[in-house]
């Protein structure tokens, strides 16, 4: 992990986040421009637009001080504390529901998956 992979893997990370950005910003849409970014940079990771190599010291780093990158979104919470135990019940529900939808929706898809390649075979 050099200074130069590390400057050059956060040096395209931002130019895909900058034209995410601008990309939501000129059509107007409702898409977190994060994750938009983040659709793209996958998109060129698989047409080996972008090396892997190239930002891959960086990602690793980030997500190696991933935990200290929430703490200013852990604070904020802080400051709605008595909003968010107004809506408690709400917050609760929503967790489980989602949570019971994902776990039947990925059981499904792995079942679905498995059953695909016993026919194959």
């Amino acid at each position: 992990m050099t200074t130069n992979s590390l400057l050059t893997g956060f040096a395209c990370i931002m130019l895909i986040q900058f034209i995410s950005t601008l990309t939501v910003g000129l059509l107007g849409i409702k898409f977190p421009p994060a994750l938009l970014g983040m659709i793209i940079l996958a998109i060129l990771l698989l047409l080996k637009a972008v090396r892997i190599s190239a930002v891959e010291d960086t990602c690793t780093l980030l997500l190696e001080k991933m935990g200290m990158l929430f703490v200013p979104a852990g604070v904020s919470i802080l400051l709605y504390a008595d909003t968010i135990l107004k809506e408690s019940l709400a917050i609760f529900a929503t967790i489980i529901v989602s949570s019971i939808i994902v776990m039947v929706v990925t059981g499904l898809t792995v079942d679905f998956m498995l059953k695909r390649n016993e026919v194959k075979k």
